[in-house]
């Protein structure tokens, strides 16, 4: 066993006393948060004198079972999960009560509540709480999911997402109104279609992050990875000439404690040589080729970006003639060291369904009556949001509404409705 392995493992048996159960397993898992690489240490406690049943459909826990993870790094908990009506010690027997439940949430993440981690969703059994700075959520940001049984005592403790301790916050006083953005507003009103008595038409304002300079926000995803825009239309002449099958898909490499120890950055993170992007666009080509071979020209190579142990690719139509086409993606799954295919989704049927949808125009006085029907059911919340450019999070507004707007009725209605 690697020392800190060894370590790891002490730490968490000492932390919950598990003197009755005995580690069947453990392992370092790799991820991505914003921009950086996190590790997690994963283990299965079983209690002595049973074991793991592996069948058919699933490998079956004994009861008594703990699954503890941790950061290798800051030895936080991110899972708590049992198995059975046990006892764990630090952990209260019945979490129902609110001052127990935070005061044990506090000591679990770190973190206090009402600064850095705020109530989302709750009912009897279940809580969600997500990582805020100073009362304002995080987006991307931290949450908290908590399990409770009838009886109180816990289920699972899940933790993921970024700590917001661990990252540097724009600290600032939010002043964004919704008047000062209006013309921003109209622009992001956009139309959908929805399947009610035949395809009908609906306005909405979509869902977007507003800085305190008026301009939009992309929030950076989790799941970050390196990507490269290639935007090249694939040609070719006559038919294939060779066979494209697919290969099965394939697992990852294995996460060690010396990659803990260097901090071994994501695969996702390493850049992608020219040469790669060549003789990718090549294997594409092909594969475009033999799959549709009378559409030479009528495709587009957008994307290539890492999807460990993948490389990804991302198509779209060359000259879309319906909002359909417009919008219809298609994904291909390489392998990463050998380019061999692994994979190709494309939802022809669901494109086919809204093939006969148009967008509708609209001139500027209709934006104008879409806006004031809408005005009333605008939301405008103070975001923190994380700026890949500085590295940062940064305080927005989240623009949103649960409203859209009927132009053949003039109404308002609740967009679960439709």
């Amino acid at each position: 066993m690697h020392a800190l392995t060894k370590q790891l493992t002490e730490h968490i048996q000492e932390k919950y006393q598990l003197t009755d159960s005995i580690l069947h397993e453990s392992s370092y898992v790799q991820d991505k948060m914003n921009d950086q690489t996190v590790y997690s240490f994963e283990t299965f406690w079983i209690p002595y004198g049973t074991s793991i049943i592996e069948e058919d459909d699933g490998t079956m826990l004994p009861e008594g079972t703990v699954q503890i993870a941790i950061n290798p790094v800051t030895k936080r908990t991110t899972t708590l999960s049992l198995h059975g009506s046990i006892l764990v010690h630090s952990v209260p027997n019945d979490l129902r009560d609110i001052s127990t439940r935070i005061a044990w949430l506090e000591s679990e993440t770190g973190m206090i509540h009402g600064t850095h981690f705020m109530l989302e969703e709750e009912n009897e059994t279940f809580f969600s709480y997500v990582s805020c700075y100073d009362g304002v959520q995080l987006s991307p940001g931290c949450f908290i999911h908590l399990t409770l049984t009838e009886n109180g005592q816990l289920d699972e403790l899940f933790i993921y997402g970024p700590h917001p301790l661990e990252h540097r916050v724009e600290s600032k006083s939010f002043t964004l109104t919704l008047e000062e953005i209006k013309s921003l507003i109209q622009q992001q009103i956009k139309w959908f279609s929805y399947l009610k008595t035949g395809h009908q038409y609906a306005h909405t304002v979509a869902e977007t992050f507003v800085t305190q300079e008026g301009t939009i926000l992309v929030p950076s995803k989790l799941d970050f990875t390196t990507s490269i825009e290639v935007n090249d239309v694939l040609t070719w002449t006559g038919l294939s000439s060779k066979t494209h099958k697919r290969h099965p898909f394939q697992s990852g490499e294995t996460v060690t404690a010396n990659d803990v120890i260097t901090q071994t950055q994501h695969p996702d993170f390493r850049p992608i040589p020219q040469e790669t992007v060549s003789a990718c666009r090549a294997v594409i080509n092909g594969i475009i080729q033999s799959e549709y071979p009378a559409d030479s020209g009528q495709w587009v190579l957008r994307h290539i970006y890492r999807q460990d142990p993948y490389l990804a690719v991302t198509l779209s139509h060359a000259h879309p003639t319906s909002y359909a086409d417009q919008y219809r993606r298609v994904p291909i799954l390489l392998d990463a060291k050998t380019l061999q295919w692994i994979d190709l989704v494309d939802y022809q049927e669901y494109h086919a369904a809204f093939a006969s949808v148009t967008a509708p125009e609209l001139e500027d006085h209709q934006q104008d009556i879409i806006f004031n029907a809408l005005r009333p059911y605008l939301s405008l919340t103070p975001r923190y949001v994380f700026d890949a450019s500085k590295g940062q999070y940064v305080l927005c507004g989240l623009l949103d509404s649960n409203h859209a707007y009927l132009p053949a009725t003039n109404e308002v209605v609740l967009l679960r409705d439709l």
